[in-house]
């Protein structure tokens, strides 16, 4: 029961879902980044989900069809290279994109420059060091994301900002119990997805707009 709990959380809030959903928020922060046109907010969400999560998810199914990983949890550490590079690319492709809509600001896409950012850094972790929770980056990444809106932009997301803390105290555990990470890949997860975000989204607010 624990485990199927524990498989059906880590399934939920899967890390592919995180940059989606980080942009909602962002849009519906009451900030000045959400005064957009429900247009403009549509089809920057519609880019988002394709770039971000239904690209990357085909193309780790079609790597498990083909064989070139076993498993599309891609629990081994050597299997996670090539997705996680595409994810990379696939992500960076969705900020170039979103960049060209001229009703959005450089403010308005710099969080998707924080998976990519993330993301390098794991595989580097992930390639020399350990194997760290994907699950726990794109969590980080939204905490950190909810943080410098509230900080820095002064939106009022405290009950999202508990509530996302809440949801990665249990994706942590849920990862625990399914013994696909240890303690050091939590917190080097959560770490990286966290202080990247903050970093990238505030270098931005006091270098690029000051």
């Amino acid at each position: 029961m624990e485990k199927t709990l524990s498989r059906t959380f880590s399934y939920l809030f899967h890390p592919l879902i995180m940059t989606s959903l980080g942009m909602l928020i962002l849009f519906n922060s009451g900030t000045s980044l959400s005064v957009l046109q429900s247009e403009v907010k549509r089809i920057s969400i519609i880019v988002t989900v394709l770039f971000t999560f239904v690209f990357p998810a085909s193309m780790v199914i079609i790597l498990y069809i083909t064989k070139m990983i076993v498993s599309a949890d891609l629990h081994e550490r050597k299997e996670r290279i090539i997705p996680m590079a595409l994810s990379i690319v696939m992500y960076l492709f969705s900020y170039f994109v979103m960049k060209s809509i001229p009703q959005l600001s450089s403010g308005h896409v710099v969080f998707l420059l924080c998976p990519p950012a993330a993301l390098f850094i794991a595989m580097i972790l992930n390639w020399w060091f350990m194997k760290p929770s994907i699950h726990m980056l794109g969590i980080g990444m939204l905490l950190g994301l909810v943080l410098v809106l509230i900080l820095v932009y002064g939106a009022s997301l405290q009950i999202i900002f508990i509530a996302t803390v809440l949801i990665g105290g249990i994706l942590g555990t849920s990862r625990l119990v399914l013994k696909i990470h240890g303690p050091n890949g939590i917190l080097a997860g959560f770490s990286t997805g966290f202080f990247v975000t903050v970093m990238v989204m505030t270098c931005y607010v006091f270098l690029v707009l000051q």
